[in-house]
């Protein structure tokens, strides 16, 4: 890349950019073999493929529309790009064999406290479990789950609090991991919207909170933050504290530092 004169961000090692005369003119992102190539002058775009493909053997499939199981849709009247991972949720829906189930309206029921004390405990418990699960593997629904996350911010504090019963999980635990992929699937249209929304310029805006003591086994709070560009949410986060806060007041400083941390990389990358 350097020989192409682009420039590793220091913000992110994936992201190399390209400037003439102050002004950025290409943005490269790499993802093992997979690239995307963005900026504001088709030239220099054309120019990077012909000196890239002098050296490699690349495929060239044309404008951004798919990539890591995204598909990425472009409104160039409006300026603003959809992300969408509807042919993902139903992939995982048939996978764990719920394309058939019915949608729910929300990832979570109201007051839906989780805790270890609803892990199988005796070998009739575990049982019990094993005959619910079926051949649903906890962790892989999880970990499915999590990917689907990088465009549904609405799906991140509940799957973050069933990732917590992993190493023992009960079949409460399952029924609230299953209930998140029945949200999915009644909201599998929906999209994260990027672009100007908003009237006035690019500001970088963040919100944070935290829910004291909420977790009923070790009385951890939650620290929260979402981050957006000109209407367009582009970074948030669901995270269990890993302290024990004393006080409200507490929780928020831990969550309003995570956040800051959080704004500091994204000042850095913008």
């Amino acid at each position: 890349m350097s020989n192409l004169g682009l420039v590793r961000s220091f913000a992110d090692d994936c992201l190399y950019i390209k400037k003439e005369k102050g002004k950025i003119v290409l943005l490269v992102l790499v993802y093992i073999d997979d690239m995307a190539v963005s900026g504001p002058n088709g030239h220099y775009i054309v120019s990077f493929k012909e000196l890239l493909g002098n050296d490699f053997e690349i495929t060239d499939l044309g404008e951004l529309k798919f990539m890591l199981g995204i598909l990425i849709t472009r409104d160039r009247h409006n300026h603003l790009i959809y992300l969408n991972q509807s042919a993902y949720i139903s992939q995982i829906l048939t996978q764990f064999g719920l394309q058939d189930a019915t949608p729910v309206s929300t990832p979570l029921l109201v007051k839906n406290n989780l805790s270890t004390t609803q892990s199988p405990q005796s070998e009739a418990e575990k049982q019990a479990y094993k005959n619910y699960a079926g051949d649903i593997h906890y962790l892989s629904l999880v970990g499915s789950l999590l990917f689907a996350t990088q465009t549904r911010p609405d799906i991140q504090f509940a799957v973050n609090l069933v990732a917590q019963f992993g190493g023992n999980p009960g079949i409460a635990h399952l029924e609230a991991t299953k209930r998140i992929l029945c949200y999915l699937k009644g909201t599998i249209d929906l999209n994260l919207v990027l672009g100007r929304r908003m009237k006035g310029g690019f500001d970088l805006v963040g919100w944070t909170d935290s829910n004291w003591a909420q977790d009923p086994d070790d009385r951890r709070s939650t620290s929260e933050f979402a981050f957006d560009v000109g209407g367009g949410v582009i970074s948030w986060s669901s995270k269990k504290q890993p302290t024990v806060a004393t006080l409200s007041v507490e929780a928020e400083y831990i969550a309003s530092a995570n956040a800051t941390k959080e704004a500091v990389w994204l000042r850095t990358l913008l």
